[in-house]
């Protein structure tokens, strides 16, 4: 079987072995990359290596890819496309989250798209799931029974079906049933690739439509600049705008989103947990007043890549806006410190709304929820609540 030589047009990259699809946790802090799962990354390190230890006929072919890999400023939704695009295997960790996640399941359908015109047999060889978190005994699913069949020794089988891939990477007294089925899956994973390699081809844009059991009130992410048209706080550093960034983190966590005008996000605030990106360069004055009247479980963040360390409007319009009585989130200068914060901003977006918003649901009244006392500043470089 020789190797195609053709990429599809438009699709930059490499070609891989496999791709590797996760739903993404939740992030606890800013200690790492906090929208990257520790022990994903160290399953992937050594799933490449146990690739790289078979002997390969394509030997210039990269072993595997997962968004861990990706630059701060891509844009990450077409880097994953192009991605899903030049994977020979689709390898994904199945988990409780992973069939609530839009993102991840959107993953599954662009590189399925790839598979249409295959056998359904064939089809299936290229997709090669994980049970990385035990399901439910509830869900029934098929797709934990093709994720058992890595494993043919029962003994390991249970271990594997009672805790999980994650467990047994963590685990050193799983080490040697970690070991064994990394190398199965590994095999599996050359076996097709250099058997059946798939040509090049254009996946399906990835897309992370609604989940049916996912949850139902989407965030609302806007923005408030001096000239929104223009407002690009890092350049050509980000090929996205950042409202649209922080939307994708937001549906890669599971979160349904919508990018809206101002205006709009004022209506929708009422019942909805919401972002606002404010550009320090509007002034004190005019930040104040835009956000006045909007519930106090929107979470502004305010951007000041444009101005100096040290200057004191981006510190004097987060001192204003928590006056206000918004959750406090200092200012982010960077485009480092802004990716790191994306995952803590929506997911405190998400929970200021659960603690304070309405008591109702979305067609019912929109009165706030009784609390005890005003919700906690919210320090995002640090990545909790402070009381």
């Amino acid at each position: 079987m020789t190797w195609p030589d053709a990429v599809p047009a438009g699709v930059a990259g490499q070609e891989t072995y496999f791709f590797l699809s996760y739903a993404h946790s939740v992030p606890l802090s800013d200690a790492a990359r906090p929208d990257t799962d520790y022990w994903v990354g160290q399953f992937f390190h050594d799933l490449v290596e146990a690739v790289r230890g078979h002997p390969r006929r394509a030997a210039e072919i990269e072993a595997g890819f997962f968004d861990g890999q990706v630059s701060p400023g891509v844009d990450l939704r077409r880097m994953l496309t192009d991605a899903l695009s030049l994977a020979h295997v689709f390898v994904p960790l199945y988990s409780p989250n992973y069939f609530r996640n839009a993102w991840a399941l959107g993953e599954r359908d662009s590189f399925r798209s790839r598979l249409v015109r295959l056998s359904a047999a064939r089809a299936q060889r290229h997709v090669l799931p994980v049970l990385w978190m035990p399901l439910p005994s509830w869900e029934d699913r098929p797709e934990t029974v093709q994720a058992l069949e890595l494993v043919g020794d029962p003994d390991d089988r249970a271990d594997y079906a009672d805790n999980g891939l994650r467990a047994l990477c963590k685990l050193s007294a799983y080490r040697a049933q970690y070991r064994s089925l990394l190398g199965a899956l590994a095999d599996r994973i050359v076996t097709v690739a250099e058997h059946e390699p798939l040509a090049p081809s254009r996946a399906a844009v990835l897309t992370s439509g609604p989940v049916p059991d996912g949850p139902g009130t989407a965030l609302v992410v806007t923005t408030l600049a001096a000239d929104r048209a223009r407002w690009r706080p890092y350049g050509d550093q980000h090929q996205l705008a950042v409202a649209d960034y922080v939307a994708a983190t937001a549906e890669r966590l599971g979160l349904p989103t919508r990018v809206v005008e101002l205006a709009e996000a004022r209506d929708r605030a009422s019942r909805s947990p919401a972002v606002v990106l404010v550009d320090a360069g509007v002034g004190v004055d005019a930040a104040r007043a835009a956000l006045d009247g909007l519930p106090p479980w929107v979470v502004p963040l305010v951007i000041a890549a444009d101005h100096a360390r040290g200057e004191p409007t981006p510190e004097a319009i987060a001192g204003s806006l928590q006056d206000a009585r918004f959750p406090r989130v200092l200012p982010v200068r960077t485009i480092d410190e802004f990716e790191r914060c994306a995952p803590l901003l929506v997911t405190e977006a998400r929970k200021q709304f659960l603690r304070h918003g309405p008591v109702d649901p979305p067609e019912g009244p929109h009165d706030p929820k009784p609390s005890l006392g005003p919700a906690g500043p919210f320090d995002v470089r640090r990545g909790k609540a402070e009381r």
